[in-house]
């Protein structure tokens, strides 16, 4: 009996039934192919890639992919800050630059 068969038999004794439509399944290697697996005669759908726990898996097993994700997260939310960065920026120069202003008026030559 194939191992997948023993956890459809398992749930069901326990009244759990495997969703087939929600079900994935993913083949880790560096020269992937689609893996065949059938429940109640139907195929599971094969993916290339999927998040799991946060983190982004590969069926080639590099983490290019999880880079490139968490670079994208890291711009959309500086991205979000940069505005409110660039006006508090442009705020202090602008008091700074009016404090310099200030003092070289208000000094005295002899």
């Amino acid at each position: 009996m194939i191992m997948i068969d023993k956890l459809i038999e398992t749930g069901r004794y326990y009244g759990m039934e495997m969703n087939v439509e929600k079900t994935k399944v993913m083949r880790i290697s560096r020269q992937p192919f689609p893996v065949t697996i059938k429940i109640d005669q139907k195929q599971l759908e094969n993916v290339k890639c999927f998040k799991y726990q946060g983190s982004m898996l590969t069926e080639d097993g590099r983490c290019t992919c999880e880079i490139k994700s968490r670079i994208a997260m890291a711009k959309a939310a500086f991205s979000k800050k940069k505005n409110l960065f660039y006006q508090q920026i442009g705020r202090k120069f602008e008091e700074e630059t009016n404090e310099m202003l200030r003092l070289e008026h208000s000094s005295v030559w002899c």
